[in-house]
């Protein structure tokens, strides 16, 4: 996708464009990227940036963006051997999927009524909330953003860690691009976090600011709840190791671990090993899912849990 957004600039012109995926995956820094590769050291003067989580009411779009697609465009930039007018203005619309529809329904009009002297960049985590019309007029609407893979975060952490002269073990920027989840954003959040003092930072460091359980405290909070379920003939044992369970979970809540975090993380590791046996591998998979639809509109996102755990059987 990345070859494709800087193939469409080899003429120094693009449609307008649609950027979809989840945050801290590039979105903007690829807009950003795109004017800064196509325009040289004028892009920012036909550039506008707005985030529609803030500004996303019908009358923004009608004075704000259609003013500035509306204006004339200024400044040249280098094509070739030669020097040429820069062809149009580019309004960035970040999480436009949360304008109104009497917006969308605005911005549809001014996309066609200025398309020659403006093109739109949208940016997005839920595409299927932007209207039909809008998305018809973007190339790559419909293509994501994947994930950052956590080798090419890793690659980036050290580069860092290497340009700003930080101390950061090895172990501790590895953990760092497998617990950020594909942000890069969240990475550079946690590599901040953990370089604040003159010490080392370490593994444990980024364990004390991420607060994700190790994976062999999955392991274990697992197998709790195999040998409790394989216990309930014994009420008083099935009891005994549940009440255990529910501290565990607990203990994780108070450490800051989301129920989302904690279901995905018991997902990962039977996704990942090898040695879990088929018959539990399916009662998680056909179990998961509720889990963590009710783990995210329950008030009480551990209780779920708890229900979950009470299924794992072998």
């Amino acid at each position: 996708m990345v070859d494709q957004i800087h193939d469409l600039g080899n003429d120094g012109s693009f449609p307008h464009l649609m950027f979809a995926g989840r945050a801290g995956v590039g979105k903007t820094t690829t807009a950003v990227a795109l004017m800064k590769d196509l325009f040289g050291s004028d892009w920012s003067s036909n550039f506008i940036e707005l985030n529609a989580s803030d500004e996303r009411s019908i009358n923004v779009i009608r004075t704000t963006v259609k003013n500035f697609a509306k204006r004339g465009v200024i400044g040249t930039y280098q094509k070739g051997d030669r020097e040429v007018q820069i062809p149009f203005n580019v309004v960035f619309l970040d999480e436009c999927d949360n304008l109104t529809p009497d917006a969308q329904s605005a911005l549809r009009r001014i996309m066609e009524r200025y398309s020659k002297q403006t093109r739109f960049i949208l940016s997005c985590n839920y595409p299927h909330k932007i209207i039909d019309p809008i998305r018809d007029r973007c190339a790559f609407a419909d293509s994501r953003f994947k994930p950052i893979h956590k080798k090419d975060i890793y690659r980036a952490l050290k580069a860092i860690v290497a340009t700003e002269s930080l101390s950061v073990t090895t172990d501790a920027m590895k953990q760092i691009s497998t617990v950020c989840d594909g942000s890069m954003r969240r990475a550079l959040n946690i590599l901040f976090m953990i370089t604040r003092s003159p010490d080392q930072a370490t593994i444990e460091d980024v364990h004390d600011v991420v607060a994700v359980p190790s994976r062999s405290k999955v392991q274990n909070l697992l197998s709790l709840a195999i040998d409790a379920n394989r216990s309930s003939d014994d009420p008083d044992k099935f009891s005994k190791i549940h009440r255990q369970i529910d501290g565990v979970v607990e203990r994780h809540a108070e450490n800051g671990v989301s129920g989302i975090e904690l279901l995905s993380l018991i997902f990962d590791l039977v996704e990942q090993d090898p040695k879990v046996p088929n018959k539990l591998r399916r009662k998680i998979y056909s179990h998961m899912g509720e889990a963590m639809f009710q783990s995210n509109i329950s008030q009480d996102e551990m209780l779920p849990i708890k229900v979950f755990l009470r299924s794992v059987t072998i």
